[in-house]
């Protein structure tokens, strides 16, 4: 056991010496993704570096608060309607289909008031 500790310290010195003098040039591009750049736009990437707090929002309407990989402030859990008793489920289908309705009913309508015969004067052309 003690050869084999003695080996892999060993190999671990052997391998700091050739990683020490390889060159050490850690900006390969001319361009500098730092701070300056975030600061005047967000950073465009499918995933984020580091996790972020949020706010949780259970079915049930209690909150907790968890680290999650988009910058959000609030993640809502959705609601598992097989878990509701038929009343329930009957009752939010019926408040859905109000509020559906009530937009449907709030789109107004254009009172169309012009009179073609005020501007009738501007459409013939006269002759001087």
């Amino acid at each position: 056991m003690l050869a084999v500790g003695s080996l892999l310290g060993l190999l671990w010195q052997r391998t700091m010496k050739s990683a020490s003098s390889l060159p050490r040039c850690l900006h390969t591009s001319t361009w500098q993704a730092d701070s300056n750049r975030a600061s005047v736009t967000r950073l465009h990437r499918q995933a984020y570096a580091r996790l972020y707090p949020v706010l949780l929002v259970k079915p049930d309407g209690s909150t907790i608060h968890i680290r999650y990989r988009e910058p959000r402030r609030m993640l809502v859990m959705p609601l598992d309607l097989d878990t509701l008793s038929p009343e329930e489920r009957r009752a939010r289908f019926r408040k859905h289909e109000a509020q559906l309705h009530q937009k449907e009913e709030e789109e107004p309508e254009l009172a169309d008031d012009f009179d073609t015969e005020r501007y009738r004067q501007f459409w013939s052309k006269t002759r001087k």
